[in-house]
């Protein structure tokens, strides 16, 4: 019985963040229906969900989203009977059915692994200047207004008005899960928008070239979205489907974004629900990586959430409690 992630924040786990745990049985089992978890939070017992794309051969896997209800200062526990397989089964490939009873590998009070939900207001340090560091372009512009991010109508053809409206869609709900936390707009969701006066012929035609130049004209507190037609050579070489461009206050769907393994319906129709361009935009806001870039100055992404969501068993990019609480410092109400 592993607890497999840690808090972002030190002080516990934030609303919106996910708690994973691992049971680790003695042979490969097949796991059917929908089988629950325990977890002691607080006073309270909290149903932690099969997570069946993380789970494989002997190791089954559970996820709990913390609430803004949750709180536990003594650290989760998870109980010799928390394991319910009641609603499915838990057998090997034999048929035989598994012993769900935890027994010896109970948790008592994991000091590590306290919970917060909503956490009590941290004072603000340097994150203000971090930030302005690692994008001066977009952190400096900051007076109070919402910043607006467009999308620049430079996409090729087969991608449809309606796709770039649900990645714009993605930045509404962001811009309302700020203002739902911290009182005040920090961003706004724009629209499609003709490619600016003043972009000079090829610009959007070559990596190097526009991250170098700054080819895009834009207007003050604004982000803008385009389409890059190349690649870029991060990632020791095997690119990334999309780059933000801290010089610019852009964000850029390079050339590879549009090729399978990636999202390949550009209809809009089925479009998914935590687009990356929200873990991009926080490039531009005067956000790092937590899992690299150590060597760059910047305020680190939530692990999990806005940074890798996957080793917390999602597949959205999502910005958490911290997060947020991070924009306060770097964009303060009012300006």
């Amino acid at each position: 019985m592993t607890i497999t992630t840690a808090p972002f924040d030190p002080r516990g786990y934030a609303v919106s963040e996910t708690i994973g745990i691992q049971v680790t049985f003695s042979e490969a089992v097949t796991v059917s229906g929908s089988p629950l978890l325990k977890l002691g939070i607080g006073e309270d017992g909290r149903d932690a969900v099969w997570d069946e794309e993380a789970s494989e051969g002997a190791f089954v896997v559970f996820r709990y989203v913390v609430t803004l209800e949750d709180r536990d200062e003594d650290g989760i526990s998870i109980g010799a009977d928390a394991l319910d397989a009641s609603d499915g089964t838990v057998e090997s490939a034999n048929g035989v059915e598994a012993d769900v009873s935890i027994g010896d590998h109970a948790v008592s009070d994991d000091g590590n692994h306290l919970v917060l939900g909503a956490p009590p207001e941290s004072a603000c340090a340097d994150e203000r200047r971090l930030a302005l560091t690692h994008n001066r372009a977009v952190v400096s512009e900051w007076d109070g207004t919402p910043l607006t991010v467009n999308m620049v109508r430079n996409f090729p053809e087969a991608v449809a008005e309606a796709y770039l409206q649900s990645e714009l869609d993605a930045i509404g709900r962001l811009a309302d899960q700020i203002q739902a936390q911290l009182g005040y707009r920090i961003l706004e969701r724009g629209d499609l928008i003709d490619v600016p006066a003043g972009a000079p012929n090829g610009w959007d035609q070559d990596f190097d070239s526009y991250w170098l130049n700054d080819l895009l004209p834009r207007r003050r507190r604004q982000i803008l979205g385009f389409y890059l037609n190349d690649d870029n050579d991060a990632w020791d070489g095997a690119g990334s489907p999309m780059s933000a461009h801290p010089c610019c206050g852009t964000t850029s769907y390079n050339r590879r974004f549009f090729r399978p393994p990636h999202w390949t319906d550009w209809t809009g129709a089925n479009s998914p629900e935590g687009e990356a361009i929200v873990h991009e935009v926080f490039h531009l806001l005067g956000f790092k990586h937590y899992f690299d870039q150590h060597e760059l100055i910047g305020v680190q992404m939530s692990p999990g959430g806005l940074d890798r969501p996957w080793v917390t068993g999602s597949e959205t990019f999502y910005a958490t409690w911290t997060d947020i609480e991070n924009l306060r410092c770097i964009f303060p109400e009012g300006g």
